[in-house]
């Protein structure tokens, strides 16, 4: 075969690896709860409730004690795999886990409680570790993002938020401002997705009613970022919580969303209004080390690099072939 004769093959080639390359080294990474995203409750510690409900499933990455007429996963639907899941001790007494398995990391103690539709067993099914790290990230990166709604605090105690985005509004508010409010109003378009980043270490939420305006709740994520304790009381909150640092007291209330603690105690009600908003995309982290190292491809980019080379290969087999034919 002449030259002439490969260059079209050659041509095939190269423009395919380049395709190859390219398509497989661009991958963003979209901002989400992670794995929290399908419980109603995520802590990455322990959990203390009683006498209460988790409508959707709940996940605690420490020991687990559930009792008193508790039940979990009753707005669920059969089979919905694990519902109840802890990385330690699992305590569970007089009450319900519907239409779901229930997984604990350590020992279990259970008496009194039904398991229709699923079974109880021992496992790991949750990196607790991975999610924590990923979580608290994923609080810090929002924090840090612009504000982009007006945020209004009345010298009577109301606070008004107002967007008018259409995709994305973001707001600030410090943790004094909201632990003595009175009132609470949410206006932003129905179809965007609202962050609200609460600032401070102690931080409550206590009587007061939730007012959203033409705001889609399950659009609505409530960022504690740097909240440590977590005190809520006398409230129906309309959105989701994140609060990967807090310890969490919440009594005599109820959630419509998902709640993302590092501990949680006391008598709340989670209702199964899971988030279900678009989070700008959370950058890569860098490696930040003074050690030079070779990058290493991920499994997707190894198999494109092999067609490459395969395909190389290939030519060059041919181009010999044709040469010993010519001799």
């Amino acid at each position: 075969m002449k030259i002439k004769q490969l260059i079209p093959k050659m041509q095939l080639v190269f423009p395919l690896a380049a395709s190859l390359a390219i398509g497989i080294s661009t991958q963003a990474t979209a901002a989400s709860l992670g794995v929290a995203s399908d419980y109603n409750v995520f802590t990455l510690g322990d959990y203390n409730q009683v006498s209460t409900d988790v409508e959707g499933k709940l996940a605690v990455g420490g020991n687990a004690t559930f009792t008193g007429g508790f039940g979990v996963g009753s707005r669920l639907s059969s089979g919905s795999g694990n519902v109840l899941v802890t990385g330690g001790n699992l305590t569970l007494n007089n009450g319900q886990v519907s239409n779901g398995n229930t997984v604990y990391g350590g020992t279990a103690n259970v008496s009194g409680v039904g398991f229709p539709n699923g079974t109880l067993s021992q496992g790991n099914p949750i990196d607790f570790n991975a999610a924590g790290t990923y979580l608290k990230d994923l609080s810090s990166y929002l924090a840090d993002l612009t504000p982009t709604g007006n945020t209004t605090v009345h010298s009577w105690g109301g606070i008004n938020l107002f967007g008018n985005s259409s995709s994305l509004n973001i707001f600030n508010l410090s943790g004094a401002d909201l632990s003595k409010t009175n009132y609470f109003e949410l206006n932003a378009n129905n179809s965007s997705t609202v962050v609200v980043n609460v600032s401070g270490q102690e931080v409550s939420m206590k009587n007061f009613g939730f007012n959203l305006m033409s705001t889609n709740r399950q659009k609505v994520l409530y960022n504690f970022y740097e909240a440590t304790s977590l005190d809520i009381s006398g409230i129906g909150i309309e959105g989701s919580i994140l609060a990967p640092l807090a310890n969490v007291k919440f009594n005599n209330g109820q959630i419509n969303g998902n709640l993302i603690a590092g501990s949680l105690v006391g008598t709340g009600e989670s209702h199964n209004y899971l988030f279900n908003g678009t989070l700008p995309d959370m950058p890569a982290k860098e490696d930040i080390s003074n050690i030079p190292e070779k990058s290493v491809p991920e499994p997707s980019t190894l198999v494109g690099l092999g067609l490459v080379g395969t395909l190389l290969g290939m030519s060059r087999r041919q181009r010999k072939q044709q040469k010993n034919c010519e001799c």
